[in-house]
């Protein structure tokens, strides 16, 4: 079932966002009410405003048409509108009546995209564009934007006049369809009525600051106010602070408790609707609209009405109490008391300098783009401007808790001492050089210790050479030249005619001595292998490789991790001892040899086939037989044991584990 035409632009406008993104079916009868461009338009029934989208766009709209609208919903920026398919002419008529409305109904957007009526004072005018003028009316305490599309110079006289504006409600919105502010837009100036016309500013009275926004001083909003003073300080976006040279009313009444107030002319913050070059001293006249900020009255969307030249102003001397207290507001004070400065950093407008004079903490603004010579822990009397920052209410009554100084330049701080040597700053860096220097002392005399170990472990092992060498040319020359000799003797007698016995008892004697001549040139090689194999795996394979041919060796190796040297060495030996006590004492034909380790122990097993025996009785040693206990001698040196696992006639297993 198609859904009905929508017909009235209030069922329009409330539509929720899903819904309008449907394209439903529009058929409403409104009124122009105001003309954005040929693609956009704002129409109104007696039931609401909405805004209409043409495309392509058209150039024949006019405010006051009476049109008949075909087409579909659009989401919109901020609330549902019509795509315009077909357009009818019914007739031109009177634009569509305003609604009274105050700023509260503009900001909460109740009558956004209608006409509406507003009352106000004009507060500037300027150019928007080339073609458009930007009026700002203060409606109440709050100045909404008004926006014509016809230039200034066609405008009448409406700064400082009461005027009636109808308009179009409008705002921008933002990528969330809220409304962010509210401002007018206006065909033309017939739209604006005026219904007070604004004085001269030359005629106005000539008023005390101190009577400004006080009860039964002017109606609401506030009209202009013209006064008169000496230029204490002037910057470049507009701010201008003068003391006013016009006599005071009389004090008011004080508290039984508290002692009366002696009054002086009181100084006031002045906003510039056009910067002016002003200078410190000069006496001027200006015009302003009073508004309240901060702390006192100030004047806002000034003019400068004329200046005179005036001597140089005095600043008031003043105590912390005083500075802080919110009698000299927007004066030029001196503060009696010394500050030290703590610190100091970038702002958008310029610096920020921290201070403290006797525990008080105080903050000065310098309004320069270059960073102020100044030193950290310099003391200093400052001069400035006093700006009460915030107030708390006590009772019925206001009293200031905070103030800052506004500098005029740098000359304003005058230093009085500067900072001692060992500042915070410098006797940090200056135990952070000592902490790197002990540091690298530290870090050098660990590299000198190293190098020294190292050095160490050369000559260590240049001994250990030397003496490897000398042993090495010892045996040869001594036990291995005996044993040869004695060799060839035993070679001579097996020639000449003996009896059987003999013979095979010289022939026993002759093989044992070319085994002990083996092993004594296996010793004297191991000796003279100065480059050491760098791994107990390589060792053991060395160490197969020179086995017998009447003995097979198994070689059962797996990774282990790196161990020392030394550590090495003494495996090896022990290996070969077990080796040598499987052929000559157990007559073993077979032997393995096993390496492997877990992440804590290292397992080297020597394992052969061998007649076997009593480990309990035969491992301590007998009368010349010094094998065992060598095995024992070198596992001590190493930090373990040895193990024997033997039974007679089950071959023998010697397991030596090592923590790694």
């Amino acid at each position: 079932m198609a859904a009905a035409d929508l017909n009235r632009a209030i069922d329009i406008r409330t539509l929720p966002y899903e819904r309008a993104l449907e394209k439903l079916p529009v058929d409403l009868t409104a009124t122009v009410g105001f003309v954005e461009s040929a693609t956009t338009a704002f129409v109104q029934d007696d039931t609401a405003g909405t805004h209409l989208h043409f495309k392509p766009g058209r150039t024949d709209l006019h405010v006051g048409d009476q049109v008949r609208i075909k087409g579909t919903t659009t989401a919109g920026l901020y609330f549902p509108g019509v795509d315009v398919i077909e357009l009818q002419f019914l007739g031109h008529n009177a634009p569509p009546p305003g609604v009274p409305a105050n700023y509260d109904d503009l900001a909460t957007g109740r009558f956004h995209y209608q006409r509406v009526v507003v009352e106000g004072l004009g507060r500037t005018l300027t150019a928007l564009d080339e073609d458009r003028s930007l009026l700002r009316l203060a409606m109440g305490s709050r100045v909404i934007e008004v926006r014509i599309d016809s230039p200034p110079e066609s405008a009448p006289d409406v700064v400082d006049a009461r005027l009636r504006i109808t308009a179009l409600a409008a705002g921008g919105i933002n990528d969330r369809r809220q409304l962010v502010f509210p401002y007018l837009r206006v065909t033309d100036w017939n739209d604006i009525t005026i219904i007070q016309p604004p004085g001269k500013p030359e005629s106005l009275p000539i008023i005390s600051v101190a009577t400004l926004l006080r009860f039964g001083a002017a109606d609401e909003p506030h009209h202009r106010a013209r006064i008169r003073g000496t230029v204490l300080a002037a910057f470049d976006d507009g701010r201008v602070f003068l003391r006013d040279s016009t006599p005071p009313p009389p004090p008011r009444e004080a508290p039984k408790d508290e002692p009366a107030k002696p009054m002086q002319s009181p100084s006031i913050a002045i906003q510039l609707s056009t910067p002016a070059h002003l200078k410190p001293g000069l006496q001027a006249e200006i015009t302003g609209f009073p508004i309240m900020a901060g702390f006192s009255a100030s004047l806002a969307d000034a003019l400068v009405l004329s200046t005179e030249p005036g001597k140089s102003p005095t600043a008031s001397v003043v105590s912390l109490q005083q500075f802080q207290d919110g009698s000299h507001d927007a004066d030029l004070v001196q503060l009696t008391a010394a500050a030290v400065l703590n610190d100091f950093f970038r702002t958008n407008d310029g610096y920020e300098l921290r201070l403290t004079s006797s525990g008080t903490p105080i903050r000065a603004f310098l309004l320069q783009g270059s960073p102020p010579s100044l030193e950290i822990g310099s003391s200093c009397l400052l001069t400035g401007i006093c700006l009460v920052e915030s107030s708390t209410d006590k009772g019925f009554r206001s009293q200031p808790d905070r103030a800052s100084l506004l500098l005029r330049s740098l000359d304003d701080i005058r230093v009085l001492s500067t900072a001692p040597f060992w500042t915070a700053k410098r006797l940090i860096i200056a135990i952070a050089i000592l902490g790197g220097v002990i540091l690298l002392t530290l870090v050098w005399i660990t590299l000198q210790g190293r190098q020294i170990t190292r050095l160490e472990r050369k000559i260590s092992h240049q001994a250990t050479l030397d003496e490897r060498q000398r042993i090495a040319r010892e045996f040869h020359d001594t036990l291995e030249q005996e044993l040869a000799g004695l060799s060839l003797r035993l070679d001579a007698a097996t020639t000449r005619p003996l009896e059987d016995k003999a013979r095979s008892l010289l022939e026993t004697s002759r093989s044992l001595v070319s085994r002990i001549q083996s092993e004594a040139r296996n010793l004297v090689s191991d000796l003279r292998d100065t480059e050491h194999v760098t791994t107990l795996a390589e060792a053991l394979q060395i160490l197969a490789s020179r086995a017998p041919e009447s003995l097979a060796i198994k070689l059962d190796l797996h990774p282990i991790p790196a161990i020392p040297p030394n550590v090495t060495h003494h495996l090896r030996m022990i290996a070969q001892e077990a080796v040598t006590n499987a052929l000559k004492h157990a007559q073993a034909t077979e032997v393995t040899l096993h390496l492997s380790s877990t992440p804590t122990l290292l397992t080297l097993r020597i394992t052969d086939n061998g007649r076997g025996f009593d480990p309990t009785a035969e491992t301590h040693g007998k009368p010349g037989h010094f094998g065992c206990i060598g095995i024992r001698e070198r596992c001590r040196k190493i930090g373990t044991e040895a193990e024997w696992q033997s039974q007679p006639g089950k071959g023998t297993s010697v397991v030596v584990t090592l923590p790694l």
